[in-house]
């Protein structure tokens, strides 16, 4: 037991080192900056920004938490045609670029959106575009999330429940929602915490009247130099992040089951609850994308392709596509190795340490650890090793969190049994626990290429101009003006969407699951 122990800590170690470098360093160096500059929040100002910030990162968490645990409670309770196929489709918004969210709702609702046409109020000038984005990519989290909550409850006691004469609604609110409550309330906090540590939305839907912390962080960062005032609003971020963090922990302890079958067939008022929730979270999740599709092949006087000459054309385009592709692929071979060292390390060391120390890197925000390299490294943060390395610790937690699970997973006996046969320990784990295993590697290192390929916040800080992206240049032509300029750019973050959808597909394969 010992010995298998120490073998997982040396497995772990080679992620570890690159965390501490990566990481806690540029996080410490960042701490040391701020705590000496704390008085920053003594300013109103900031202080409104963090009052936004919370504002509406809690309003988000609430319509999630309005409109999913409803339809995740019904979907947990009735069988319908296409339920597996949606669950599956709600990983959409998950790969999704944050500025082709962005790109999506400012061609639905922004000053000259189709449905400010039809409706009159611009939603740029309000906060609800900006909750409308955050719903895009938090609703699905939770729906799932609470969907697994919800499957636990066996429906033996809700059947007890009904015979004893409870209604529907009433044995869903006195026997699911108690069972369920630890889901439900992890998801809530997981939508506050993305909705509160959010870069790209606010940047480019909330303007200077609803920017949230981490907009300021860059502005203090990128735009005026004064990172002592910057680490010290880090400093508060993370404080509150380690809480939702700490929380978000305690709910979800013990996993999640589902029920997989023997469930009735929805109709009545459970049919007209599934239809009308889930078309609202298909409105809220895609029509966004379907606008950009649609808005980078259609201009003001009809179909046309004139957006799509204008990128194609562009002399810049292969280089943002050639970068986009090439970082990508670096970052997710660096994750992949790293990532499963670590995991498997993590499952031989059976180390709740090892387990928390994996979620790090999805406590900071990509802005703040951009701020962290330029405090540490100030050398190397403008240079390409440290963009990728940036890259690889984005995506290297969620390697290991879907890797975890599946080697858990592996019956010990299957393992034992391969030694005993006379396969070394390298042969049993290439014969038995990588077969087992490839479907969670292959999905969570199709979800670690989708999100690196749109990744915004640390590349905004740290790249140079010869290192632009797909995302640099959408950031680029959304600001600027004209009817030609947003066209181009829909058709560019179609590019963008396609690219990590069919990255993706192919990586995932339909096997993995991520959750």
């Amino acid at each position: 037991m010992k010995s298998s122990r120490l073998t997982g800590w040396l497995l772990a170690l080679p992620a570890l080192v690159f965390t501490a470098l990566l990481l806690a360093l540029p996080l410490g160096r960042t701490l040391a900056e701020g705590g000496v500059n704390l008085g920053v929040w003594r300013d109103p100002y900031f202080l409104e920004r963090l009052g936004w910030t919370l504002t509406q990162a809690a309003g988000t968490a609430g319509l999630a938490l309005l409109v999913g645990a409803p339809l995740a409670y019904l979907l947990s309770r009735y069988e319908v045609p296409g339920k597996g196929a949606f669950l599956r489709l709600l990983l959409l918004p998950f790969v999704t670029p944050t500025l082709v969210a962005v790109l999506g709702l400012t061609a639905l609702a922004g000053p000259h959106g189709w449905l400010t046409r039809l409706t009159g109020p611009d939603l740029s000038e309000t906060p609800a575009l900006l909750i409308w984005g955050n719903l895009f990519f938090n609703l699905p989290v939770m729906i799932r999330l609470a969907y697994g909550g919800f499957a636990r409850v066996p429906p033996s006691l809700i059947g007890a429940a009904r015979t004893l004469g409870a209604s529907g609604a009433r044995a869903a609110w006195d026997v699911a929602l108690p069972l369920a409550l630890p889901g439900l309330a992890a998801g809530a906090v997981l939508v506050f915490l993305y909705s509160a540590l959010s870069f790209g939305l606010p940047l480019a839907l909330g303007g200077e009247r609803y920017a949230t912390l981490e907009v300021e962080i860059y502005t203090l960062t990128a735009l005026q130099l004064r990172l002592p005032e910057a680490s010290a609003l880090i400093v508060g971020q993370l404080a509150l992040t380690l809480a939702a963090t700490w929380l978000y922990t305690r709910l979800t302890r013990g996993g999640v089951g589902v029920a997989t079958g023997g469930l009735p067939r929805a109709r009545g008022g459970a049919l007209a609850g599934i239809t009308l929730l889930g078309g609202l979270t298909l409105l809220v999740c895609f029509a966004p994308l379907l606008a950009v599709v649609v808005r980078g092949l259609v201009g003001s006087a009809g179909p046309t392709l004139l957006y799509w000459r204008g990128v194609v054309n562009d002399e810049q385009t292969p280089l943002l596509l050639g970068n986009t592709l090439r970082f990508g692929a670096l970052a997710l071979l660096g994750a992949t190795v790293l990532g499963g060292l670590y995991a498997l390390g993590a499952w031989l060391a059976r180390s709740r340490v090892l387990d928390l120390i994996s979620l790090l890197p999805l406590m900071v925000s990509p802005v703040s650890l951009a701020v962290g390299y330029l405090l540490a490294y100030p050398v190397l943060a403008a240079t390409l090793p440290m963009l990728i390395a940036a890259y690889t610790l984005l995506a290297l937690p969620l390697l290991v969190r879907s890797l975890l699970p599946a080697l858990r997973a592996i019956p010990p006996r299957l393992f034992e049994a391969a030694r005993t046969l006379g396969a070394s320990p390298l042969a049993a784990h290439r014969t038995v626990t990588l077969p087992l295993t490839l479907p969670a590697l292959r999905g969570g290192a199709a979800l670690a290429l989708a999100t690196v390929l749109g990744e915004f916040g640390a590349t905004l800080v740290l790249t140079r101009p010869e290192w632009a992206t797909l995302s640099t240049g959408l950031y680029e032509r959304l600001g600027r003006p004209g009817e030609r300029n947003l066209g181009e750019a829909c058709a560019l973050a179609t590019v963008l969407l396609l690219l990590s959808a069919t990255a993706f597909t192919v990586l995932d394969g339909g096997e993995g699951e991520v959750t």
